[in-house]
């Protein structure tokens, strides 16, 4: 055992002075492994938070929809489903869901309602009231405890409960009851009147007489505190739960007919850690209470939401996995490039522990604690940047660009977070120990001998796998534009799902990073042989220096390359799809705003009898539309008066049938003010109709009050224009034959589309008079940019305008922006680009100065020479300057080549037709040159640093005998 301890800490100290004495690669080593478990845990933690978000917009919805609160549980049992129970069979489930059940659930409970009722039982009057037909109605009779705040007495007092057993004959003294208000009004009940309720129960009459103590209203009908809309329990007599559970189970048998609890937990701290086991602990409370009372069932829980929750954060954390291998792939490729340089310096000292008898296993065990060593800090500190990565996806609105009116995300580190960055660790020490397992087979024989060679390519350019890389990205390039492109954001289709956004791209850059990586030291030979002149001494030495030795540059070089040229084709593909959503947005809109309204109709319904009075509603009668209009409109210039709307105009949507080729075809009748519609209008393109503008069209209109714009689709089935197009129009039951006259084809025509049938666009005011009425439209808006929607329908509703919804350009922009999807891509883009920009700049300095020293005796020789200070860092500099600009040029280049090449088959789009309008791809030249500016600068900074350290340099610590590391 002391032998052991001995050995171990031994080994520990070894590890720690190899690592103090290599500080610096330590420390890069440490941030490569920083960056990997940063990336790695941000992006699980940003899909939980982005989820939960999205779980509790769609439980807020749904509260809205139900008038329930999102967490609430509804447990029932149905006895007309199953069969009516005794109270002691529900007894035992009543005690666990009131107790350990909800408790189960540790969650806040806000409260518990519990109602449970007979079935039918039929009233009568007391026989004392002489009355020839006694019957009144049946009702059944139940309690309903947990629900006294929301409840008024209206007249009376509550009831009291009672001990004493029922007699079946009904000689024994009334109990104490409460009806609803409504259901007293309806039969004429007052406090204090008297009553009998009558079933057969048990193979006999039972007669329960009671006595009214009470009348009750809801105090808010509307409360989400409701299990039921309180008209539901109108015909329940209530009682309360102590007479209900002692002298009325005595009397009746199976007397439950139905039962119910309702809890309503508040779920508004719920965090992402929560959500999972929630859903978990919920299916556990059901299965238990079903088992208790068999056919009892939860029939409302926040299950289905939290169920999507947990699909959507392994499906979003899964899309973002793969979006990011590349980023990763940069960050470990730094970590395997830092454990290189650490392994280069290290041959000698390896060759000569081996010479002594040192094991291989012995001496890569020792590479393998110190990057244990620092993977554990990593995990320890990476966390926490982590953290602050998925902070910044969160407040992503596209690659590179932040916006502060995103909401929060409630970010939470979980154990399965931290698993993702163990993983990272793990797959970042493989990558580190390669070169120590490689470098572990060689003697110091070997390492002489290798000295002495000529350094030979990498395995990757003597077998020519550069140019095999190329093949899958040429392969999916070939089948994009034999399929017509990438068809994302199809029905059912994600864009940002496929990983196809990235991966061919990525291929694309890899590949021809990889072949610029091995033409460059090429063109450094063809430049070194035109800067022979005497003045030219230090681009001489820089540019046959970059010639000779390819080795010393080729992973910084190629990390640059990729770094730039991802982030080059990233930012053009995000500028392309802000692009494209903004255009489909706002063609899908058509204006800043659309509000849709109604009208108010005219007609009524016969016999004052309204849905749910015990009678069919009736339909209304049809009124004569020559005679009397069936609605009402207020003048649209009534919406000006609103403060923030500057233009508004109606637009009506209608059905059509009209024969095409001999065929029945239904259109879309699109209703139009010519005068006020093209000034609400977001975009409309001259290319649409055959370059007239849309003041041409209107004009046009304006000369054929029966004139009708049609879809291209139109034409091509025998129409053309100044035919008489005559259409059998139906608009709210009524229909009409009405002729238009074709006078101009577009190709597309604002918020509608060809693909769902042709476009006709007439003059609304001509629709209604051949319609001879007017009917519901739409009113579409122009809006200041400050104003809020909520503000804008409030102040037309304030006018009598009926407004059912309102559909909002800007809003529905910011929605989209703020997917999960979108957000989590662009974001993970974002941070990627900042992690693998730093390394990148990381691994230029470490490279040159690790070279630097390799070279000492080549510059000390150099100086000896004559070689004067300043040539040799002029030198030293114009070969980092060179290699810096190479790496920007292929960068660029290849970004940007990829992005004129895949960019056009990405068909990114949203709306009911993806890619309508069809949006050109764009080149983010911009964003490209503040990429490549900043970048520039961070990197002039480094070689001045270099240029410094290196301008430092001594004759008599350069040149000395012997090898050198």
């Amino acid at each position: 055992m002391a032998k052991t301890l001995l050995t171990v800490s031994a080994v520990l100290t070894t590890a720690f002075k190899r690592l103090h004495a290599n500080l610096t690669l330590a420390l890069c080593g440490f941030i490569a492994l920083l960056a990997a478990v940063a990336l790695s845990v941000c992006i699980p933690v940003y899909a939980e938070a982005a989820s939960l978000r999205l779980l509790n917009s769609q439980l807020e919805r749904q509260e809205q929809q139900t008038n329930r609160s999102a967490f609430a549980l509804l447990f029932r049992y149905i006895g007309s489903q199953n069969d009516p129970l005794e109270w002691e069979r529900v007894q035992a489930a009543d005690d666990f869901i009131r107790g350990p059940g909800l408790e189960r659930l540790d969650l806040p409970l806000d409260g518990l309602a519990r109602h449970a009722r007979t079935a039918q039982l039929r009233l009568f009057l007391p026989q004392s009231a002489g009355a020839e037909n006694p019957f009144l109605t049946n009702a059944s009779v139940g309690f309903i405890s947990g629900m006294e705040p929301y409840i008024r007495i209206y007249d009376g007092t509550a009831p009291q409960p009672v001990d004493a057993s029922i007699a079946p004959d009904g000689s024994s003294a009334p109990i104490e009851v409460m009806v609803a208000r409504n259901f007293a009004d309806t039969i004429g009940i007052n406090v204090g009147d008297e009553f009998n309720l009558v079933t057969n129960s048990g193979g006999r009459v039972v007669s329960i007489p009671i006595t009214i103590a009470g009348l009750w209203q809801p105090l808010n009908s509307s409360d989400p505190a409701w299990f039921y809309a309180p008209d539901a329990l109108e015909d329940v007599i209530l009682v309360p739960e102590k007479t209900f559970i002692g002298p009325i189970a005595e009397v009746l048998a199976n007397e439950v007919d139905l039962i119910l609890w309702f809890a309503r937990l508040n779920g508004d701290r719920l965090t992402a850690t929560q959500a999972t086991p929630l859903l978990a602990r919920v299916e556990s409370v059901r299965a238990q209470a079903a088992g208790i009372v068999p056919g009892l069932a939860l029939e409302q829980s926040p299950a289905e939401s939290l169920g999507q929750y947990r699909t959507e954060v392994a499906r979003l954390t899964t899309t973002l996995f793969v979006f990011s291998v590349p980023i990763l792939s940069l960050v470990l490729y730094f970590a395997a490039l830092v454990a290189n340089l650490l392994v280069n310096r290290q041959r000698s000292e390896i060759a000569l522990l081996k010479t002594r008898g040192v094991r291989d296993t012995q001496i890569l065990g020792i590479y393998i604690l110190e990057w244990m060593l620092l993977g554990a800090l990593a995990l320890v500190v990476g966390p926490t940047l982590g953290l602050g990565f998925a902070t910044i996806m969160g407040r992503t609105e596209s690659f590179l660009q932040l916006s502060p009116d995103l909401p929060e995300l409630q970010l939470v580190l979980t154990w399965s977070s931290l698993q993702f960055g163990v993983a990272a660790v793990i797959l970042a020490l493989i990558a580190s120990l390669i070169p120590a397992a490689v470098a572990t087979r060689r003697t110091l024989v070997d390492e002489q001998q290798q000295a002495a060679r000529v350094s030979r390519p990498p395995f990757w350019q003597r077998f020519y796998l550069d140019f095999l890389l190329l093949i899958p990205p040429a392969y999916g390039l070939y089948q994009l534009q034999r399929g017509g492109g990438l068809q994302l954001g199809e029905s059912g289709a994600d864009p940002f799902s496929n990983p196809l956004l990235v991966l061919v791209p990525v291929l694309l850059c890899f590949s021809l990073g990889l072949i610029a990586i091995r033409f460059i030291p090429l063109i450094f030979e063809v430049l070194a042989r035109l800067a022979k002149r005497p003045s030219w001494v230090a681009p001489l030495v820089a540019l046959r220096a970059l010639a000779r030795q390819p080795g010393a540059y080729r992973g910084p070089l190629l990390l640059l390359i990729l770094t730039l040229s991802l982030a080059a084709f990233s930012a053009s593909m995000a500028r392309t799809m802000d692009g494209a959503l903004d255009t489909a947005i706002a063609y899908q809109v058509g204006a800043q705003m659309q509000l849709l309204e109604t009208g108010q109709s005219t007609e009524q319904q016969q016999g004052g009898q309204q849905p749910g009075g015990g009678q069919q509603p009736q339909q209304p009668e049809r009124r004569n539309i020559e005679e009397e209009a069936r609605f009402l409109f207020v003048p649209v210039s009534d919406h000006l008066e609103v403060e923030g709307i500057n233009e508004a105009t109606r637009v009506g949507t209608y059905s059509a049938n009209i024969q095409l080729g001999g065929v029945n075809q239904a259109a879309q009748l699109v209703g139009i003010d010519r005068v006020d519609f093209p000034k609400v209008i977001n975009r409309f393109d001259r290319a649409w109709a055959d370059g007239r503008s849309l003041g041409e069209l209107m004009n046009m209109m304006a000369l054929n009050p029966e004139g009708v714009i049609v879809s291209r689709n139109a034409l091509e089935r025998g129409l053309s224009v100044g035919d008489v197009l005559p259409a059998v129009v139906t608009i709210a039951g009524d229909r009409r034959e009405v002729q238009f006259q074709i006078i101009a084809a577009v190709d597309l025509w604002p918020g509608y589309y060809p693909q769902d049938g042709p476009i006709m666009v007439a003059n609304l005011d001509y629709i209604f008079d051949q319609m001879s009425g007017r009917y519901p439209y739409d009113v579409w808006i122009a809006r200041d940019a400050n104003a809020e929607v909520s503000d804008l329908v409030a102040g037309v509703r304030q006018r009598g305008i009926t407004v059912i919804d309102a559909i909002d350009t800007e809003t529905t922009i910011r929605e989209e922006q703020a997917r999960p999807q979108r957000q989590g891509l662009f974001g993970l883009l974002s941070v990627g680009f900042i992690a693998s920009g730093l390394l990148t700049l990381l691994g230029f300095l470490l490279g040159s100065l690790i070279s630097s020293r390799r070279r000492a005796i080549e510059l000390g020789v150099l100086r000896a020479l004559g070689l004067s200070g300043r040539q040799m860092g002029v030198a030293l500099v114009a070969e980092q300057v060179i290699l810096v600009l190479a790496g920007i040029g292929a960068g660029t280049g290849i970004g940007l080549a990829a992005a004129q090449l895949v960019i056009p088959y990405l068909q990114v789009g949203v709306g009911p037709h993806p890619g309508v309008p069809a949006y050109p791809p764009e080149i983010a030249w911009s964003q490209v040159q503040i990429i490549y500016i900043i970048f520039g600068i961070a990197l002039l900074l480094t070689l001045l640093a270099l240029a410094w350290i290196l301008g430092r340099m001594r004759l008599f610590q350069a040149v000395k005998l012997g090898d050198t590391n």
